[in-house]
């Protein structure tokens, strides 16, 4: 998850955003520039809710925003229809049984809306009369192509390699969409997973080390018994040398 930006960060990515000075932004708010300045910087805070909220209109953002409580820039006020989602999804998305970070990464993701599009043309058949008016074009010049050397007493060169390609060209509508569909959400996928592994690779390094620490300790464990370094009559003592390496006492054992 991307790091919390602070009031003065955000305010600065906003006025840039917009190709504005510190100057110009000050002029169109009223608020001096003084404090403007100090607000970007991070300093002087106490400076009266009413100036937060003059910025928070000029750049049509909410006011939780600028203050750390949110860090989404959409205000509160945004009908739930505009989203056009129903009820059931509304209610899945706010009984958050999913990581909102997770969701948030998926949709922002630039190929977000090409997977919900196909996936639109293959469950509502979109596409359907197109593929079936391609693939009976192809029928029909097989068939020709078929019925013109039925009585030849040998084809001409390139007749099969012809007749295997527009057997190959009919789409099968349901696999070619699926397929297209899988691959699209596995790009998606790949990307995320390669956002997340960047994030949190030292802290997926330190959660695998004592996995990692037990697994050489029980190869070196078998290692030890495979030279004949030690020997073991029994499972329970190759379990006990085992428990041994990994400092595990009887007692947890048992």
């Amino acid at each position: 998850m991307a790091p919390k930006l602070t009031m003065g960060e955000k305010l600065k990515d906003l006025r840039t955003e917009r190709g504005l000075t510190t100057k110009e932004v000050c002029s169109l708010t009223g608020v001096s520039e003084n404090i403007y300045n100090g607000l970007e910087n991070d300093i002087g805070r106490d400076t009266g809710y009413s100036r937060i909220i003059a910025l928070a209109r000029f750049y049509n953002v909410p006011t939780d925003y600028l203050l750390g409580f949110t860090e989404s820039r959409i205000t509160r006020n945004v009908e739930l229809n505009e989203l056009g989602l129903s009820d059931k999804a509304i209610a899945v998305l706010l009984s958050k049984k999913q990581s909102p970070d997770l969701v948030s990464r998926l949709i922002e993701h630039p190929d977000f809306t090409h997977l919900i599009n196909a996936i639109d043309v293959y469950v509502r058949q979109i596409a359907s009369p197109n593929i079936e008016a391609v693939n009976d074009m192809t029928r029909i010049a097989e068939r020709g192509i078929e019925g013109m050397f039925a009585d030849a007493s040998s084809k001409p060169e390139g007749y099969a390699d012809a007749m295997r390609f527009m057997d190959e060209t009919v789409v099968n509508e349901d696999e070619f969409l699926r397929y297209r569909i899988t691959e699209r959400f596995n790009q998606i996928l790949r990307d995320v997973y390669r956002e997340y592994a960047a994030e949190y690779a030292e802290s997926a390094a330190k959660r695998s080390a004592p996995m990692k620490d037990m697994a050489e300790g029980m190869l070196a464990v078998l290692d030890r018994i495979k030279s004949g370094e030690v020997r073991v009559d029994s499972v329970e003592d190759a379990v006990r040398l085992m428990a041994e390496e990994m400092g595990i006492n009887d007692d947890d054992i048992e």
